[in-house]
Parts: C-alpha cells; sequence; structure tokens
C-alpha cells in the first residue's frame, strides 16, 4: 500500500495507524531523501524533475527489501507527480496507490507544528497533481475514528 498526497495531510499518521491496527510495516519514504532534496527544502525551493528522477528507483529498490521481510508493507510519500506516481505502480507489483486528502485549513494547520522543512510554501504548492479518476483515498480531517472506519472499510473489501 502506497500513501500518497500534500505534506502535512496525514500520511505518515495514517501509515503508523495502520502499523498500528493492522500490524503492518511502515516505511517513510522521506526518510531517504537525497542531500539535494534535502537542500532544496531548506532554501525553500520546489524538487527539480531531475531530483525526483533520482529518487524514485531509491523506493523501489528500498521496497524490495522491506518485503523480502515484510509481508504486508505500507509506504508514505508525497508523490507530486502522475508519472512517479505510475513509475511506482509499474514497478512495485501488487501496489495500490492511496491518496490522503485533507482540506487546506488542516493542512495549514499541521506544517506550523513541522520540523522537518517542510513550509506552507512547499506544501501547497500548485505542483501537486490530482490523482486520476478511481484512485482510492482516505480523508483525514484529524478525526482518528473517521481514519479508522475508512480503514476498516478498505480492508474488508
Amino acid at each position: 500500500m502506497f500513501l500518497f498526497g500534500l505534506s502535512g495531510a496525514g500520511k505518515s499518521y495514517v501509515g503508523n495507524l495502520i502499523a498500528e491496527l493492522a500490524g503492518w510495516h511502515v516505511y517513510h519514504a522521506d526518510d531517504d531523501l537525497t542531500d539535494d532534496m534535502m537542500f532544496a527544502l531548506k532554501e525553500n525551493r520546489p524538487f527539480t524533475g531531475n531530483m525526483r528522477y533520482q529518487y524514485f528507483p531509491n523506493i523501489v529498490e528500498k521496497n524490495l527489501c522491506l518485503t523480502k521481510r515484510n509481508r504486508h508493507l505500507v509506504i508514505s510519500q508525497g508523490v507530486y507527480k502522475q508519472r512517479h506516481r505510475d513509475y511506482l505502480a509499474e514497478n512495485i507489483p501488487g501496489m495500490e496507490m492511496i491518496c490522503i486528502e485533507s482540506s487546506d485549513q488542516f493542512l495549514s494547520q499541521r506544517l506550523v507544528v513541522r520540523y522537518k522543512g517542510i513550509t506552507s510554501a512547499n506544501a501547497l504548492r500548485q505542483d501537486f497533481e490530482l490523482p486520476i479518476e478511481g484512485t482510492k483515498a482516505i480523508i483525514n480531517h484529524s478525526d482518528k475514528s473517521l481514519i479508522v472506519s475508512q480503514l476498516i472499510s478498505y480492508f474488508s473489501n
């Protein structure tokens, strides 16, 4: 399962909740951002296509290593571009992309308490491409019970 969406939407939170409730292993791919990406965040610059081109094969490789040890894996990362979501889906067999959605107000509130260099300017950029029609979504408005009910519905189907 691959959770994607805007920074501050709660991808890591939902991934950790899945790990807690279902015992899945969670991998927060932001932990492995390249040095160039970390530098761009510090300077409040967007990631370039070249940065992303170098980064996403690393996620595929890490997934292959982790799935050898863990039957169930949830990965969280923004993946702002549809072509990168397509790349991940093509290169990670059996993976399902799920968009974590939230309101602008909730995103802004969450980003105020962030410590990893993600700012509102980074997160609310217009370069996030909406997912293709039919992509599953989990709505996060900071209500844990709402997320849990969506997860129960997801896992029961």
